[in-house]
């Protein structure tokens, strides 16, 4: 693959701070290798959301190839990428310009790969269980008007 067929995704599309890169490119991977008639791939989608949301970035698990080991975890507590990296830069005291800020990404990224090949071979493997999505009292009633039953689940014609 190209390099340059995903860097429109970089810096949450285009520098404009939406979804996370990682979590586009992956959708888009998951979206081309799990389209079946069980909708597997948004299963698999909507858990990648929902698990990024509830992390802590960046872990530690790259942090034995990283420049910048041990850095202070943020919750990213959505997938998008200017609030998750700016709440980051503001509990670390760094600009988002910063090789502090790049390498906390650079790990997002990683950690959203492994994250995603894991959630892969659970599929291939026939074992992956999709997981009942219940919205929170905070958001529910946004799901009345955006729920899942008014998702478009078939290809547009």
């Amino acid at each position: 693959m190209p390099d340059y067929m995903f860097v429109h995704a970089g810096q949450g599309y285009a520098g404009h701070g939406t979804l996370c890169g990682a979590l586009g490119v992956s959708s888009c991977l998951i979206n081309l290798v799990c389209y079946d008639d069980k909708q597997s791939y948004s299963t698999i989608i909507d858990r990648m959301m929902w698990w990024y949301a509830g992390m802590k970035f960046p872990t530690e698990r790259f942090d034995d190839i990283s420049a910048i080991p041990k850095q202070i975890q943020v919750q990213a507590m959505t997938p998008l990428c200017h609030t998750s990296v700016s709440k980051w830069t503001l509990a670390a005291g760094e600009q988002v310009t910063s090789k502090e800020k790049y390498e906390r990404c650079a790990k997002v990224a990683g950690e959203v790969v492994y994250t995603v090949v894991y959630y892969l071979n659970e599929y291939f493997d026939g074992k992956w269980k999709p997981v009942k999505w219940t919205p929170s009292d905070d958001i529910v009633h946004c799901i009345q008007c955006h729920g899942p039953e008014t998702f478009r689940t078939t290809p547009m014609a």
